[in-house]
């Protein structure tokens, strides 16, 4: 009995105190909407959204936009009131700011010798919405989704396994020795040519010598990996441990037309194509 009773006294000095410590100001409660808006130093626009529960708990959406890109990015964490003064703890900031509620607006004001942290400004007028909540979590979710692609895409370029040979076979029609060039096609004031030996069993032999407008001429040559998958040509390089990824179109027994898919190094021309002639 005694132990249901001390068990019982330290909940509710436990309550006591931690309602004491954590107050909130119930008008603040509800799904409210502010305006991000661009400055000198900082050229991002957007929404901002803020889902504030009677139990001090928040989340917050920002919506925002830069260079014609939407960016949505969630933050939860705690609120509370005390004497005028709104504090939000984050996981990635703590702001603080005096607050003036006028009918279903509230008045924000960063607190003196305080600096704004997360996309906050030092001051900013939050309007009460209808909850979106749930629209807003399938946005975050969606864009969760393409970055978490993004990356792992950037990390299978960067470590070289984006593609594997075994999957593709060595299409004959591609087989031996085959020259080309081209100007100002890939990058403006350059020019290439090259002779490719793909053979049988899958390996290639890349002689090739480039040269910039006025400059001299270099001369490089790579092995690696060849093969065909889905219409699509890969390239895989030993030294650079990158593959290139192109369509191609076999134009007749002496001639192929290829066209970039993806390539492991960034590049003027996305539309990069050249032909390959077999030689005699």
């Amino acid at each position: 009995m005694n132990k249901i009773i001390y068990a019982t006294l330290f909940t509710f000095i436990f309550s006591f105190f931690s309602f004491g410590q954590n107050k909130v100001d119930q008008n603040l409660v509800g799904f409210w909407k502010s305006t991000i808006y661009p400055t000198k130093n900082d050229p991002v626009k957007g929404n901002s959204f803020v889902d504030r529960k009677a139990d001090g708990t928040f989340t917050l959406y920002l919506e925002l936009i830069y260079k014609n890109d939407s960016i949505y990015t969630k933050e939860t964490g705690h609120w509370s009131t005390d004497n005028g003064i709104y504090t939000e703890i984050g996981e990635e900031y703590n702001d603080e700011y005096t607050y003036k509620i006028i009918q279903n607006q509230i008045d924000f004001k960063v607190r003196k010798n305080k600096l704004p942290l997360g996309f906050r400004s030092e001051k900013f007028l939050e309007e009460k919405t209808t909850d979106q909540s749930n629209y807003y979590e399938d946005r975050y979710s969606i864009f969760k989704v393409k970055t978490l692609q993004k990356m792992l895409d950037m990390n299978d370029k960067m470590n070289g396994f984006s593609y594997d040979p075994s999957d593709g076979i060595q299409d004959s029609r591609l087989v031996g020795v085959w020259v080309g060039s081209e100007k100002d096609n890939q990058e403006e004031g350059l020019s290439k040519e090259w002779t490719m030996t793909r053979n049988a069993d899958g390996t290639f032999l890349l002689d090739f010598k480039t040269k910039m407008k006025g400059g001299k001429t270099n001369r490089f040559t790579e092995k690696g990996k060849w093969w065909v998958k889905d219409n699509k040509f890969y390239e895989y390089h030993e030294e650079s441990d990158m593959t290139d990824v192109y369509t191609f179109e076999v134009l007749n027994i002496n001639q192929i037309k290829f066209k970039v898919f993806e390539m492991s190094f960034d590049q003027n021309n996305n539309d990069y194509d050249f032909i390959d002639n077999r030689k005699k």
